[in-house]
């Protein structure tokens, strides 16, 4: 998946688009509308849009046939979105494959592009990893930024609040900017929530040059959070009492088991709101 714009930290210097280029995945779920609907939302002038369906008809060895979704309904679900662009403004990309399994074919797609969407209804954590719902696969494999888009309050002025999960690392600054930018492009209502530890002083005061560039793209200070705990839960706490219909947040390059554990997946799966994860 190639890199998302990024340019290095000065607080004189504009805030580029984060996602120069966008894939978002149809398929006529509810969810996918949603996916659909905050792609257009954060396109701005000059960013390519692209929707992708993938249909998959096959027979079993008894003569059944089974269907993840049929080519007439994946072309109805391309049109659907394609017109909801037009009628933004935008004009997107149509692209329709066959075959399986899904994920695998969307993040083969999803390396021209900078950023992927996906659509999520409530997936339970241990049921999504093992019963293979492409979101959660999504966020466990993915090596780019994935937007796991749901239904959320204000849909027509999303993202209209964004919480930006920082851990105050020099890598957070990709997601930083990111989260900054957004916020700025769609003057949406910034906060961020920083887990402390005693470990690294310095994680604080990275957070507070990231707050003081965000009131300077922004025009408003963003409202700071930070209580200790686990991370996960100090996120989704946060999540609970801001209601963001946005949360921007790393991930870490775990893999295999440990990556099951990773707070990242963990936030998808509990959250109300849509999730942005940018791979530190």
């Amino acid at each position: 998946m190639a890199e998302p714009n990024v340019v290095d930290h000065d607080p004189g210097t504009d805030l580029q688009p984060p996602f120069a280029t966008i894939l978002c995945a149809v398929d006529g779920s509810r969810g996918s509308k949603f996916a659909a609907r905050q792609a257009i939302a954060i396109c701005e002038p000059g960013v390519r849009l692209g929707f992708l369906a993938i249909a998959n008809e096959r027979t079993s060895g008894e003569g059944a046939h089974e269907v993840d979704l049929s080519e007439a309904r994946a072309r109805d679900a391309l049109e659907e979105a394609a017109q909801e662009a037009r009628q933004a403004g935008i004009e997107a990309a149509a692209k329709l494959l066959h075959g399986a399994p899904t994920a695998d074919l969307l993040l083969a797609e999803a390396e021209d592009y900078e950023l992927l969407v996906v659509g999520c209804e409530d997936i339970p954590r241990g049921a999504g990893v093992f019963l293979g719902k492409t979101a959660t696969q999504l966020a466990h494999r993915s090596e780019g930024p994935l937007l796991v888009a749901r239904n959320t309050s204000g849909e027509d002025s999303f993202p209209g609040t964004i919480l930006l999960a920082s851990e105050g690392t020099e890598e957070s600054w990709t997601v930083a900017r990111a989260a900054i930018a957004l916020a700025r492009s769609h003057q949406s209502r910034l906060r961020l929530v920083y887990v402390p530890g005693q470990m690294h002083p310095e994680h604080y005061r990275r957070v507070q040059e990231q707050m003081k560039l965000a009131e300077e793209s922004t025009g408003t200070p963003p409202e700071l959070i930070a209580e200790p705990g686990p991370v996960a839960e100090q996120i989704e706490k946060a999540a609970e009492a801001t209601h963001p219909s946005l949360i921007v947040m790393g991930k870490r390059g775990l893999s295999g088991a440990k990556a099951l554990g990773s707070v990242s997946e963990r936030v998808m799966h509990k959250a109300a709101s849509s999730v942005l994860i940018i791979p530190s």
